[in-house]
């Protein structure tokens, strides 16, 4: 099996911590002055990387744009199975997948920005976002499975239909800050009163 010498090891951990230097500094400012006004020269300046390096790692500031969401979205996805687990119920297994999420997103400044109401830049990440949909299926597939298994799940809803809903109620509720969304007991309330009749019979 092949070995990375000492060297190349190193030098990799100092290519992704450049890296990763570049993007923390990025969605601060991002979160600062909003996306639209950060350019590239703004992001050299704060992660202290010269512009060749910048150049080096990423092709233009979309590129930082995108590669920040996605960085994000891996690390929570990541997460999400590993602590993921089937609830007894398939009510309470939708509940607390959605809190979950809530949970996150109000703790993860890069993805807060896609809820941010004054943002002009959702035609820049297009391919991301598109991304987002296909992890989302298959993150959403095994409770989609299960409502399919137990004849819950309402007359014509396909996984595409069931991640779309999800996504827009998730969505819509950042985007209007939705104040019930900070508080899980209402939350889970809300959920079961609307979200749950929407998705399966009970």
């Amino acid at each position: 099996m092949f070995l990375m010498s000492e060297k190349a090891v190193k030098l990799n951990q100092r290519v992704e911590s450049t890296r990763h230097a570049i993007l923390d500094a990025a969605v601060e400012l991002y979160q600062n002055q909003g996306v639209e006004k950060t350019t590239v020269s703004a992001i050299i300046m704060a992660s202290g990387v010269g512009r060749t390096t910048f150049y080096r790692h990423f092709v233009d500031q979309d590129e930082v744009l995108n590669q920040a969401l996605l960085r994000e979205f891996e690390v929570m996805m990541g997460e999400f199975e590993a602590q993921r687990f089937e609830h007894e119920s398939l009510e309470a297994q939708i509940i607390e997948d959605m809190v979950w999420f809530f949970r996150q997103l109000s703790s993860r400044p890069a993805l807060s920005l896609l809820f941010d109401r004054k943002n002009q830049f959702v035609s820049r990440i297009n391919a991301t976002l598109q991304g987002f949909r296909l992890a989302g299926m298959t993150c959403t597939k095994p409770t989609f499975d299960r409502a399919q298994r137990e004849g819950c799940l309402r007359v014509g809803v396909t996984l595409e239909n069931y991640v779309d809903w999800v996504t827009f109620v998730i969505t819509s509720l950042e985007i209007v800050e939705a104040p019930f969304t900070r508080d899980e007991f209402q939350l889970r309330d809300t959920l079961r009163r609307f979200l749950i009749p929407s998705l399966i019979k009970i």
